[in-house]
């Protein structure tokens, strides 16, 4: 057992100003807030070929991450932040982190997290696992991240320049590789087709949908779990966005933000329903949602509420952890490019 390890030996890994890593080299981060548990996974990887760092808290997880950018995390799923929420929800919802894997460390007896996470993570290592088993795991995560994605053949309608209507040429791109997901997202041509199609929306003036393919374009090789759900919901609200008309008057945009404002503030609202397990009320918002998303041109909202208001029927508390997961994921697409100016203009 990894904790066996503790018998033979003190000392451990320890949090502290990150090394020059070589060329090549990757980067693990353990993140545990029990340190003996911490102790025993650092030891467990010691002779392994890449540099190991270790966090016991939050806040010094979060500096590793920006001042290392590991290859892999591996993660107790229940490790706490500054304010009481999960740890795990802001890295998991970082999409800087898209292309890293995160991997779920359980614990031992947990019933929350006694078998693998459903959800963002890209796999998950029991701590009962032995020292061996666990460096074998850990390596596999890292090969198989390492992988470039395979190229599949996909039937995508990539624009030449040439259709009268642009619009028109946009949706047509996107409704292909919306069809023609998972394999279209590594498909030759679609990560180039997408920067070319930034260049021609932004030309016609249609900015919010030129920043999210951008985004898009990004996630092209972020083959992680989180990677491809992020990718998949960018590119159905680009082909919305491609496929309706301009708001004619400011009133339509307002009305938009206003109801994107709401329905963000209602997420924490549900997180903390979940925990009181007061599933009646989570399956009265998801019947709101199912009914006001596509109305308001985000059928991906109608979709999840229709999924929560089933989730909330069965009363399955991870469904629901899961669907608000995604819905907070989407609110921060549909809402980042619009309200921050992240969209590159040198590039349109």
């Amino acid at each position: 057992m990894i904790r066996d390890l503790l018998t033979f030996r003190r000392g451990a890994p320890r949090a502290v100003a990150p090394m020059l890593v070589p060329a090549g080299r990757k980067t693990v981060l353990i993140v545990d807030d029990r340190p003996d548990s911490l102790r025993a996974l650092g030891l467990a990887l010691a002779g392994e070929d890449y540099a190991v760092e270790t966090a016991d808290n939050a806040s010094s997880a979060l500096r590793s991450v920006a001042a290392s950018h590991p290859d892999l995390i591996l993660l107790d799923a229940l490790v706490l932040a500054a304010d009481g929420t999960r740890l795990a929800h802001r890295l998991l919802a970082d999409e800087e982190l898209a292309s890293v894997p995160i991997v779920a460390l359980t614990r031992m007896g947990s019933t929350q997290y006694a078998d693998c996470p459903i959800g963002p993570y890209d796999g998950h290592i029991p701590k009962t696992t032995d020292a061996g088993a666990f460096a074998d795991q850990v390596r596999e995560f890292l090969r198989s991240s390492a992988q470039t994605p395979p190229s599949t053949a996909v039937d995508l309608e990539i624009p030449y320049g040439t259709a009268i209507n642009r619009r028109l040429d946009a949706a047509r791109l996107l409704d292909s590789i919306e069809k023609g997901l998972p394999d279209s997202q590594f498909a030759p041509g679609a990560g180039e087709a997408l920067r070319q199609l930034t260049g021609v929306v932004g030309g016609f003036g249609h900015y919010d949908l030129a920043g999210h393919l951008q985004r898009a374009e990004r996630l092209s090789n972020a083959s992680t779990v989180r990677g491809r759900c992020r990718y998949r919901l960018i590119i159905r609200l680009c082909r919305e966005l491609a496929e309706r008309d301009p708001d004619a008057v400011p009133e339509m945009a307002e009305l938009r933000a206003s109801y994107l404002g709401r329905r963000r503030a209602e997420v924490h609202a549900l997180e903390q329903a979940l925990q009181e397990r007061d599933f009646a009320a989570i399956l009265k918002a998801g019947h709101n949602l199912k009914g006001t998303g596509a109305a308001y041109g985000y059928g991906e909202i109608t979709d999840i509420g229709r999924s929560l208001e089933a989730a909330a029927k069965d009363a399955d508390a991870r469904a629901i952890e899961s669907l608000l997961d995604r819905i907070d994921w989407y609110l921060d697409i549909v809402w980042r490019p619009a309200n921050t100016g992240e969209i590159d203009a040198a590039r349109i």
